[in-house]
């Protein structure tokens, strides 16, 4: 004997792995001739760029360029810099890999030391973290009901995003920018930075169009005063991912995450370093869902045999809420140690952060380094370098016990004023697109199976008397009693499966 059952096969986004591991930097580093010698060091910084990715059913393999940049006061009294680049690789093993997962690395860095060990030669120790993440679409029959050999069912309906895509693809921009006339020569690019801006997400069959601009921000040394100049630019950005199974109906969840940023500076025609050769490898990741609804059984039994019913849990994902906004984080730093009289440059970068419930909205938190070049009241250059925290909400539409949250978080840009003697204020504008999603764990019937039934020679009763207790639901006497929910609501006149009130019921029998 056996009951007909109906399945529907669902998508499941799954975390095959996330792990993180660390990387040593270390570097001997000998100024060339053309470098003034090391009178101060002001700040030593290792900037590190992931360049590709590959993986197979059982390894990831980084491969980037580690920059290590030193800002120091040379003999003659000027502010100068040096950068050394230094390649790195980092793998991971793990049986738990897939060949074609989504799989994205992101490199951060942990501490750097710096000394000069002579007016020509600096020791640099420093330490990476490499964080691997490895996630696929997994899918899985789920029994959403039966009939036969009367089989009765206890369900409910829920709302689902049922995981269509969830895809990873690289692409790079590149370009030759020219400084603008009124620019100074370019002596040492100091740093680079950028994010981007989505004007235009269009989704068609399996594939995903994306327009925008890439904004870049460069502060260099110029050849001749030693003065610090900024230039920015923008590089248009349209690029096709390729996404299987994601469709214009789908809900999509894009994060760019610039994972290199690299900048070069060239002479020009006329001999003058004039020239910027721009590089920055992106790392697009796609996740789709579609809205669907789905009947879970969480209980079952039969009123002409036994039955054995084997139970899993899911992690049912229903789409909450979207947001996509900028917000200006607002810190003081206090007691700096110096008195600023005017300040020359500033970037943010190393933005760490995660997403949580509270009050019912999604919070997330973190923090980023910031660092200024200033003069102060002796009109000495000097490096501040802070880490700031930072918070933002977004309230939920739905109330919810567990969320999970699809963030692409940017640093768009950040200014600084002198807020008092020993005081910096700094305003930095974040833009976070967030896409949150409702999280319940759901126990439910993945399997029924018909048993012969012990009970099967006793003498059924054409009618039993009842005597219920208040909030009683007519599901769990109609099981006790091997007969249906109907029928007890029919022969008592019932409109409700829950009783608000103790009372005498008659339980019919199943012929």
């Amino acid at each position: 004997m056996k009951f007909n059952a109906e399945t529907k096969m669902l998508g499941f986004i799954e975390t095959d792995f996330e792990s993180a591991a660390e990387q040593s930097v270390e570097a001997d580093i000998s100024l060339p001739d053309y470098c003034p010698e090391i009178k101060r060091i002001l700040r030593c910084t290792v900037t590190a760029d992931i360049l590709s990715v590959q993986s197979s059913d059982d390894k990831i393999t980084a491969q980037g360029n580690a920059a290590v940049r030193v800002i120091y006061i040379g003999d003659n009294d000027k502010l100068s810099a040096y950068e050394q680049n230094c390649p790195i690789q980092k793998s991971i093993e793990s049986d738990r890999f897939r060949s074609g997962n989504s799989v994205t690395v992101r490199a951060v860095t942990d501490y750097v030391n710096c000394r000069a060990v002579s007016s020509r030669r600096i020791d640099i120790r420093g330490m990476l973290t490499f964080v691997f993440k490895s996630v696929r679409k997994r899918e899985e029959n789920i029994l959403t009901g039966a009939d036969g050999n009367g089989i009765q069912l206890l369900s409910s309906d829920y709302s689902y995003a049922d995981l269509k895509t969830v895809t990873e693809k690289p692409f790079f921009l590149t370009e030759v920018i020219e400084l603008p006339s009124e620019k100074p020569v370019i002596g040492r690019i100091i740093n680079s930075s950028a994010y981007i801006s989505v004007s235009e997400k269009k989704v068609i069959n399996n594939k995903m169009l994306i327009k925008g601009d890439c904004y870049i921000k460069l502060y260099y040394i110029s050849e001749n005063d030693a003065s610090v100049e900024c230039t920015e630019h923008s590089i248009p950005v349209s690029q096709i991912i390729e996404a299987d199974g994601i469709t214009d109906s789908c809900e999509s969840f894009l994060n760019l995450n610039i994972t290199a940023c690299e900048a070069v500076s060239k002479v020009d025609s006329s001999g003058d370093t004039k020239l910027i050769d721009i590089n920055i490898r992106v790392s697009a990741s796609v996740i789709a869902f579609e809205n669907s609804n789905i009947n879970l059984i969480s209980d079952a039994y039969s009123t002409e045999c036994g039955t054995k019913n084997s139970f899993k849990s899911i992690d049912i994902l229903s789409l909450n809420t979207v947001s996509d906004n900028s917000f200006t984080n607002k810190v003081v730093l206090e007691s700096i140690g110096v008195s600023v009289e005017s300040v020359h440059a500033l970037w943010c970068n190393d933005m760490r952060y995660n997403c949580s419930l509270k009050d019912n909205k999604c919070l997330m938190s973190g923090n980023y380094q910031v660092t200024v070049i200033y003069k102060d009241a002796e009109k000495q250059f000097g490096v501040i370098q802070k880490p700031v925290d930072f918070e933002y909400s977004v309230a939920l539409k739905k109330p919810c016990e567990r969320i999970v949250c699809y963030p692409m978080v940017q640093l768009c840009g950040c200014t600084c004023a002198v807020a008092g003697e020993s005081k910096l204020e700094i305003k930095t504008e974040i833009n976070a697109s967030l896409s949150i999603l409702s999280s319940e764990i759901v126990r439910y019937i993945n399997d029924i199976e018909a048993v012969e039934n012990k009970d099967d020679e006793k003498e059924a009763c054409a009618l039993t008397v009842y005597f219920s207790d208040e909030n009683e639901k007519i599901w769990n006497i109609a099981k006790r009693y091997g007969t249906t929910v109907e029928a007890i609501m029919e022969e008592n006149g019932l409109d409700c499966e829950t009783l608000t009130e103790k009372r005498t019921l008659l339980i019919p029998g199943i012929s």
